[in-house]
C-alpha cells in the first residue's frame, strides 16, 4: 500500500476565484459536470479554456432515478456509464442504465464499501478510516485501468457518467485523476471534491477566500484530499505517470484527455 498522506493543507488560494467547473445537475444524488474548470495554458489552447461540458458527468447512485430524470440524462447525452460499485451493491441496487437502450453500462469495482454509508460504523478516527480507503482504491491498479479503459472508448459526441453510491469517495478519487490527468489546477480538483460536502457558496469561501466553514468536516475533507493528491504527484511525478503505471495506455490516456478538453 502506497505510503504517504502526510502534507497538510489545502493549498494557496490567495489571488484566486471560485470556480465555474462542477455545475450539479437536476438529477440524482449529487450528480455534477466536470467541465468549465479552468485549463493550463498552452498546447495551442486559447487564454481562459476549461475542460468540456457534455463530456463526463460524476454522480450519486443511479438506482433511484426516476424515469424523468434518467430521461433528463439521456437527452444531456449521457451514452455511457461507468458503475464503481461494488458487485453486491449493484446487485441490491441495480444501476437504471444498465439494460437502458442506447446506454453502454460497464461495472468497474474501484472499492468495496460506500465509506460514508451513514449505517456503517467506522473503526477509529473517521479521517484516518477515509485515508485508509482512498489509498486502498489507488492501489487498486486493475481496477483503474479498466475503468480509463472504459472512457477511452468514448466517441467524441458521447458523454460518459461514472458514479459510486453516494457520488463522493470512489467517484472523488476519480475525478481526482480525471482532472488532473487534465491539468486542472490542485484547488479545482479539490474544490470539486468538497462540493459533495457543503454548499457551492460555502466551499468557495473557504477554499478561496479562507472563511471558517460552519461544519468541521468541510475542512477536514478539503485538506484530507489536498493531501491525497499531494502524496499522489510525490510518489509518482504526475496523474499521468500513475496512470501509466496502472497500466493504462498513451494512447488511452490522450483520447480521455482530449475527451475532457478538446
Amino acid at each position: 500500500m502506497l505510503g504517504w498522506f502526510h502534507k497538510q493543507g489545502n493549498g494557496d488560494s490567495a489571488g484566486l476565484k471560485p470556480t465555474k467547473g462542477g455545475q450539479l445537475l437536476p438529477a440524482g444524488d449529487n450528480c455534477r459536470d466536470l467541465g468549465g474548470y479552468p485549463l493550463p495554458a498552452g498546447l495551442g489552447r486559447a487564454a481562459g479554456a476549461t475542460t468540456l461540458t457534455h463530456r463526463f458527468l460524476r454522480s450519486g447512485s443511479t438506482s433511484t432515478l426516476s424515469r424523468k430524470e434518467a430521461h433528463y440524462l439521456r437527452e444531456y447525452g449521457v451514452t455511457r456509464v461507468v458503475d464503481l460499485r461494488s458487485t453486491s451493491e449493484c446487485a441490491s441496487s441495480p444501476d437504471v442504465f444498465a439494460s437502458y437502450t442506447g446506454v453502454t453500462y460497464t461495472n468497474v469495482p474501484l472499492f468495496g464499501v460506500n465509506l460514508h454509508d451513514p449505517k456503517l460504523r467506522l473503526p477509529g478516527d473517521t479521517r484516518d478510516y477515509l485515508a485508509s480507503g482512498y489509498l486502498r482504491m489507488l492501489d487498486n491498479h486493475e481496477a483503474v485501468r479498466r475503468i480509463f479503459s472504459a472512457f477511452a472508448e468514448a466517441a467524441p459526441e458521447e458523454c460518459v457518467l461514472y458514479h459510486c453510491a453516494a457520488g463522493m469517495d470512489r467517484t472523488g478519487i476519480t475525478s481526482l485523476l480525471l482532472l488532473g490527468l487534465c491539468g486542472v489546477d490542485r484547488t479545482s480538483i479539490v474544490a470539486d471534491y468538497t462540493y459533495s460536502f457543503a454548499s457551492r457558496e460555502e466551499v468557495d469561501a473557504y477554499i478561496y477566500q479562507g472563511v471558517s466553514p460552519s461544519f468541521t468536516t468541510v475542512d477536514v475533507l478539503a485538506k484530507l484530499m489536498g493531501r491525497v493528491y499531494d502524496g499522489l504527484l510525490e510518489s509518482y511525478g504526475s496523474v499521468e505517470a500513475y496512470l501509466l503505471a496502472c497500466g493504462v495506455s498513451k494512447s488511452q490516456l490522450a483520447r480521455v484527455r482530449e475527451h475532457l478538453t478538446k
